[in-house]
């Protein structure tokens, strides 16, 4: 068995810019990398607007409400880059009864290229919803049926006491 003497592609950087090329490849945006802009909250719950929340393809595979929840399963194509899914409400309410909320769904791979088929359940808190319920309707218990563009599911409802 014979060793190799071949000197890596990096030998001759010397000790200090090996070290700088290497913390810079740690660094490096990759798989993970954010995609949430300063506008985008935590909960991907927002109000529509003029943003661009953005509209790259995705599998709505289920859906449901429960508790203060919107759960959701996806799938999409990547691997390489974090995907964002924002809910997008309406600024009004469909008036009926129960009152009834558009919204969208959106999603947001950040450019990502890769073909992996990915499956995951995205939650998306639902204050948003009940607070601006309770801006047009006052407080107390309240349903909304949330009427989700590109989910087939009709009897989204989402019902709260407090």
């Amino acid at each position: 068995m014979t060793l190799s003497t071949a000197k890596s592609p990096v030998s001759h950087l010397g000790g200090r810019a090996s070290a700088a090329l290497l913390l810079g490849l740690l660094a490096a945006p990759g798989c993970g990398e954010s995609g949430l802009g300063p506008d985008v909250p935590e909960n991907n719950v927002v109000l529509a607007g003029d943003a661009d929340w953005g509209d790259d393809p995705y599998v709505a595979n289920s859906a449901s409400v429960g508790g203060h929840g919107l759960t959701v399963e996806v799938s999409y194509a990547g691997g390489c880059r974090r995907h964002v899914f924002t809910l997008v409400i309406s600024e009004s309410f469909m008036e009926s009864d129960p009152v009834q909320l558009p919204a969208v769904l959106v999603h947001e791979a950040n450019g990502d290229t890769c073909e992996a088929w990915l499956t995951n359940t995205r939650v998306f808190d639902l204050d948003l919803v009940r607070t601006r319920y309770r801006q047009f309707y006052g407080p107390g218990p309240g349903t909304v049926v949330l009427r989700v563009d590109g989910l087939p599911w009709e009897d989204l409802v989402y019902e709260f006491d407090e």
